[in-house]
């Protein structure tokens, strides 16, 4: 993820030691609550709950042995599972290194019935773990970082006492496998890496013939489920399962070849954000029973009455207002203290009016999910990067993307798979459409954004160019595509006949929280280091909101702020990091969320276009400019300028042909300023005017005036010409019937330059 606005802050020191001392660092509310006896009691698996289980967690023998692994003789003390070692909740706090191998060692009873299997779940261990009973290996070893894992070990079990060991290798970095933001040296937007158990670790008792999982796939229009279930220990012939749905008196189905389809009587509700409907049901196979959920919800993209591509939710219009989420805690790292802090973090960013999370190459537990089912909140979620060969690690890649679909498929609030985010582990042009259309037909339920940022190739950006379309022969991958961009006013990709445009990253507004204080680093506004400061910082925030409004009538179909809490190094979030301050007015910021969706409602109003000004107008004497800073009130309309140069548009030096395909210079400018102004003759429309647009291609800082009033100021570039919204009622107080005077200043930094502009009007039809 790309930073233009960072300032350090200080991570959180890592302590060592025995358990029962208490460990140095920055802890949460809920982290300081936490002890052996409460950490993790909860089912993990919410969406097939059965009753016979036993939880793990709590303390278990570690040790750390370098080389050559082997069974430790002697044990360095207690480790707190199912908190990573590196964590201060897991009462070590030691990095551990790429020679070195991690053990675990507790003791567990059993009493394995006949006919009943025992079965063994591990719901997150990073990255190769292989496992023990009574001294021998259980199966191969497992590897990946992110997915729960299960093993049948009712052969390695004896009646009473078992020792159950575990040894863990993790080389983070340094592998085939997905690591997400860990990295050996954090800093900037990478942070502490995590080795170990980092998830719930349970017994479950099953009968031998047993529900092993299931997908269930709502379909909102035909008002059914479908249901489809792998029953394991049924042999060749699939035995029956009997679906009942809890809330429907009667209401119930029985499998055919494992397949269930159930009609839902008429006025069901639908999952949203707004009412997050769940319907329970039970399963029944033989002597296994299993309890889970669904929601019925359908997500799109489609065109608006506009023939604008936008995203539709449950057959309706809908933005998406969301945050970056990262899911890293202080005191847990990837593995979040409890329920409570999950679902705190869920209810500030619906209090802030955010109905979506963009899960950044992160898998939470499935607990996690289950809040965000139950509270009310849509997760786009990305398919965690990693580092390595990017040919040698591609299948290995696949494999993980494949297992994340599948382990996250039943989870109504997941509308989105990003399988890349920028370029990050990303193969070339070939590898990566290659993803992106077999996630499409994989899972054609949900909408597919990729790549997010950066190497796009499907007419996106590849490289930092724009890349052209694919001829409409051929077939182009993703839903959505997608942008980063961290400047004060941000771009969307253009509106386009094959994907949504969508603002994947974008804001970043730095600032931190110390006591009282409040210091800013919003975009090199300021570093006053006042209490008002909190103001100003929220200003600029709904200043930037507002803009994005103006994106979303232009047809932008979502956005993704950065971010939701501050994260080690990084201080950008709208909560500090140990989440005891909200840094804005949650209010505030649901007023301009709103505002947003309210705009792009507009926006998909019946409407047509009007030019009032043309851009890249070729008449020799369009504009008039000078390199020379003019005199003051050059920018109104009574200012001579009959000295100032005439040439017809645009302006920009060699560089930026090259760089950028839409760049047409026909006045070449390579000063480090310039100063524009033309005449135009406007003329009121009949209809109601929507929204005023200064479509511009800007290198860079731009200022814009109209009959000398100042309409837009778009601070660094663009890539090719951007709509900048003009409130209807500022664009009516600025222009007049009869002849106008628009004014332009550009002021150039470094590389490629370029201006150019035209204005138009959205009118109601």
């Amino acid at each position: 993820m790309k930073r233009l606005m960072f300032a350090l802050a200080a991570v959180a020191a890592l302590a060592c030691g025995a358990y029962t001392q208490a460990p140095v660092g920055l802890k949460t509310p809920w982290g300081e609550k936490v002890t052996p006896e409460n950490a993790w009691r909860e089912y993990p698996r919410p969406q097939m709950v059965r009753s016979a289980w036993t939880n793990l967690n709590g303390l278990w023998q570690y040790a750390v042995t370098k080389d050559a692994p082997a069974c430790p003789k002697a044990w360095d003390g207690e480790i707190l599972v199912p908190f990573v070692i590196e964590s201060s909740l897991s009462g070590v706090g030691k990095l551990l290194e790429p020679g070195e191998t991690l053990w675990y060692r507790r003791s567990f009873d059993a009493s394995v019935k006949k006919g009943e299997r025992l079965l063994l779940h591990f719901e997150q261990a990073d990255f190769r773990a292989m496992v023990y009973i009574n001294g021998r290996e259980i199966d191969v070893p497992h590897e990946g970082g992110q997915m729960p894992f299960s093993y049948d070990v009712t052969d390695f079990v004896k009646a009473g006492s078992n020792e159950l060991v575990v040894s863990i290798w993790d080389p983070t970095t340094d592998f085939i496998g997905s690591t997400g933001k860990q990295v050996f040296r954090p800093g900037g937007c990478m942070y502490t890496r995590s080795s170990g158990i980092g998830g719930t670790v349970w017994l479950e008792t099953v009968p031998a013939t047993h529900i092993a999982g299931y997908k269930v796939t709502p379909d909102i229009d035909a008002g059914t489920v479908r249901f489809e279930f792998d029953v394991a220990g049924g042999g060749f012939n699939c035995p029956e399962v009997t679906v009942a749905i809890e809330s429907v008196k009667g209401l119930t189905a029985t499998t055919k070849d494992g397949v269930a389809v159930v009609k839902l009587p008429a006025g069901f509700k639908l999952w949203s954000p707004e009412s997050p409907a769940l319907y329970d049901f039970t399963a029944v196979c033989g002597a296994d029973k299993v309890r889970g959920y669904f929601g019925m919800r359908k997500i799109e993209v489609k065109k608006d009455p506009n023939g604008v591509l936008r995203v539709y939710f449950n057959n309706k219009m809908r933005f998406l207002i969301g945050t970056l989420d990262q899911g890293w805690w202080p005191d847990g790292l990837l593995t979040p203290p409890s329920d409570e802090a999950m679902a705190y973090d869920i209810q500030k960013l619906k209090d802030m009016g955010y109905d979506m999370m963009r899960k950044h190459i992160k898998v939470e537990p499935r607990r996690y999910y289950h809040l965000c089912d139950k509270m009310g909140i849509i997760v786009m979620q990305d398919m965690p990067s990693g580092g390595g060969d990017r040919q040698k690690r591609y299948g290995f890649y696949r494999r993980e993307l494949k297992e994340m679909i599948d382990h996250l498929y039943n989870v109504p609030s997941i509308v989105s798979w990003i399988p890349y985010n920028e370029s990050w582990g990303q193969p070339g042009e070939f590898l990566t459409h290659a993803t992106l259309v077999w996630t499409q037909k994989y899972d054609p339920s949900r909408i597919v954004d990729g790549p997010s940022g950066w190497n796009d190739y499907e007419g996106g950006h590849a490289g930092g160019r724009r890349t052209r379309h694919k001829p409409l022969g051929e077939e182009e991958a993703a839903d959505l595509v997608d942008r980063h961009d961290y400047a004060v006013t941000p771009h969307m990709m253009p509106v386009n006949n094959r994907r949504a445009s969508f603002l994947g990253e974008f804001g970043g507004i730095g600032c931190r929280v110390e006591g009282h204080l409040w210091t800013s680093k919003a975009w090199g506004y300021g570093n006053t280091g006042k209490d008002a400061d909190r103001s100003f910082v929220q200003g600029k925030f709904i200043t930037l909101m507002d803009h994005v409004g103006d994106l979303a009538r232009a047809g932008l179909c979502g956005s993704v702020y950065t971010q939701t809490t501050d994260v080690e190094a990084e201080i950008n979030g709208l909560i500090t990091y140990d989440r005891k301050v909200v840094k804005f007015d949650e209010k505030a910021l649901a007023a301009v969320h709103e505002r947003v969706r309210r705009a792009a409602e507009e926006g998909t109003m019946p409407r047509e276009t009007k030019t009032v000004l043309r851009r890249l107008d070729p008449n020799p004497t369009a504009w008039a400019w000078t390199t020379v800073e003019p005199t003051a009130g050059w920018e109104k309309p009574g200012f001579n300028d009959s000295a100032w140069a005439r040439s017809a548009g645009g302006f920009g030096n060699k560089q930026i042909t090259y760089d950028h395909s839409a760049a047409k210079v026909s006045t070449e400018w390579d000063t480090p300023s310039i100063w524009l102004r033309r005449h135009f003759t406007y003329s009121k429309p009949a209809g109601k005017i929507l929204r005023a647009n200064v479509d511009m291609f800007h290198d860079e800082d731009a200022e814009v005036y109209l009959n000398g009033k100042l309409i837009v100021k778009a601070a660094n570039y663009n890539t090719e010409f951007t709509p900048f919204g003009v409130k209807p009622d500022v664009f009516a107080a600025a222009v007049k019937d009869g002849d106008n005077v628009i004014a332009v200043k550009v002021t150039q930094k470094t590389g490629g330059q370029y201006i150019d502009l035209g204005i138009s009007l959205d009118v109601a039809k």
